[in-house]
C-alpha cells in the first residue's frame, strides 16, 4: 500500500498539471486566442513537440506549467478572463470528481489507498491556484491564475491599445489606397509578436525568429502583410551584413517591388539590397525612386548611394551623400539602433570613423 499510494501522488501531479494546463489551452481556442507555447511539468524537458502552430514541452517533474498566447491586438476583456479563469475552474471540478469517487469507494480499502493520495495533490494544487500570489516559473516571476484574473478584471481600457496602434502603423506603410481596409486577424497577433519582441542584448531579428516570420509569410494573404514581414527581414539582413544570406535577399527584395511596383519604400530597400549585393549601378538607380519623405528614409538612401559611390571610385560623390546620412542621424530623435547600426557600417566600410554619426560629435575627415 505505501507503494502505491506514492505512485498515486506521482500520477495524480501529472494528472492535475495536464488537465489545468489542457483547460487553459482549450480557453484560448474558444477566446480565438493565438497559443504560443504549453509547457507541462519543471524541470528538464524529456519531450518536445510542435502541433497545429504551437510548441508543446513536457518537464521531469509534474510541478506547474504554463500557456501562454501571442498578445492580442483585438484585445476583449471576457476573453482574456475565460482564459484565467479555465484552469482554477478546472482544479475545483477535478477535486469535486476525486471527493465524489471517494465517497463512493470509502469502504475500499485500495480505493482509499488511490484516492487519498490524488486528493491531497489536488487541494495543494486547487491552493495554490487560488489564493492570488506572485510565483517564479521558467526563470519569470509571474501572477499565478486568480492573481492574473483579478487584474484584468478591474483593468480600465485596452492595455493593448498602443502596441496594436504601433502594429497597425507599421502596416499603413505598405497599404494601397485602393485595397480594402486592412483587417486583424490570429495572424496579425502572431506577426506582430515576432516583429516586435526583441531581445534585450540584442534587437536583431533572430534565425528562429526570421523562420517564424516566414511561416507567418507563407500563410499571410494580404499584401501589405506580406510586405511588412519582407520589408523587416529584409532590413535585418541589410543591417547584419550576413554573405550567406545574399541570395536570399535578393530574391525576397526582388518579391516586394513586385508586389507593390508604385511604392518607393519598397525601392529604398531593393536598392540597400542591392548595394550590399555589389550591384552599385542598378543600386543608384532604383535609390533614386526610393521614399525621400521621411528623414529615417533620406537618410538610409543616402547613406547606401555612398556605399555604392565609393565602389565606383566615386570618392567625392560618397562623401557628400555620407555627410547627409550623418547629419540627419545626428540631428534627429527618431535615430534607432538599425539606422544607427546601419550608417556606421557604411561609414566604416567607405573609411569614416563611427564617431561622424554620434549625435553632437565632431565630422570626420572627408574620404580621400
Amino acid at each position: 500500500m505505501p507503494f502505491l499510494a506514492l505512485a498515486s501522488l506521482f500520477i495524480s501531479a501529472w494528472i492535475g498539471v495536464a488537465l489545468h494546463e489542457a483547460s487553459h489551452a482549450a480557453a484560448a481556442r474558444l477566446a480565438n486566442l493565438q497559443i504560443r507555447e504549453v509547457r507541462v511539468g519543471k524541470g528538464p524537458t524529456v519531450f518536445r513537440t510542435r502541433l497545429l502552430e504551437t510548441d508543446f514541452y513536457l518537464g521531469l517533474i509534474p510541478l506547474g506549467g504554463w500557456v501562454r498566447t501571442f498578445p492580442s491586438l483585438r484585445y476583449s476583456k471576457s476573453a482574456m478572463l475565460l482564459f484565467y479563469a479555465a484552469g482554477p475552474a478546472m482544479d475545483l471540478t477535478w477535486f469535486a470528481v476525486l471527493i465524489t469517487t471517494l465517497v463512493n469507494y470509502r469502504d475500499s480499502e485500495l480505493g482509499g489507498a488511490i484516492l487519498a493520495p490524488a486528493i491531497i495533490v489536488q487541494g495543494m494544487m486547487l491552493f495554490g491556484n487560488l489564493v492570488p500570489h506572485h510565483a517564479k516559473l521558467y526563470g519569470e516571476r509571474l501572477p499565478n491564475d486568480m492573481l492574473a484574473l483579478l487584474k484584468t478584471a478591474f483593468a480600465k481600457g485596452d492595455p493593448n491599445a498602443a502596441y496594436r496602434e504601433s502594429y497597425l502603423n507599421a502596416v499603413r506603410r505598405y497599404a494601397d489606397p485602393m485595397e480594402p481596409p486592412f483587417q486583424l486577424s490570429g495572424r496579425s497577433d502572431r506577426i506582430a509578436a515576432h516583429l516586435f519582441e526583441r531581445d534585450a542584448s540584442s534587437p536583431h531579428l533572430t534565425d528562429e525568429r526570421i523562420a517564424a516570420l516566414e511561416h507567418e509569410l507563407a500563410l499571410t494573404t494580404s499584401r501589405s502583410g506580406q510586405l511588412l514581414i519582407i520589408d523587416n527581414i529584409a532590413t535585418n539582413i541589410v543591417a547584419h551584413r550576413t554573405p550567406r544570406h545574399d541570395a536570399y535577399l535578393d530574391w525576397l527584395t526582388a518579391r516586394a517591388v513586385a508586389l507593390f511596383p508604385e511604392l518607393p519604400t519598397l525601392k529604398g530597400t531593393r536598392g540597400a539590397a542591392l548595394a550590399r549585393l555589389g550591384r552599385y549601378e542598378e543600386a543608384l538607380a532604383i535609390l533614386d525612386e526610393a521614399d525621400h519623405s521621411e528623414d529615417f528614409n533620406r537618410c538610409l538612401n543616402a547613406a547606401f548611394r555612398a556605399l555604392a559611390h565609393f565602389h565606383l571610385g566615386r570618392g567625392k560623390l560618397a562623401t557628400a551623400e555620407f555627410d547627409t546620412a550623418a547629419a540627419i542621424l545626428r540631428s534627429q530623435d527618431w535615430a534607432s539602433w538599425i539606422g544607427s547600426e546601419i550608417v556606421n557600417a557604411i561609414g566604416a566600410e567607405i573609411g569614416y570613423s563611427t564617431q561622424v554619426i554620434e549625435r553632437g560629435s565632431p565630422a570626420a575627415d572627408p574620404l580621400k
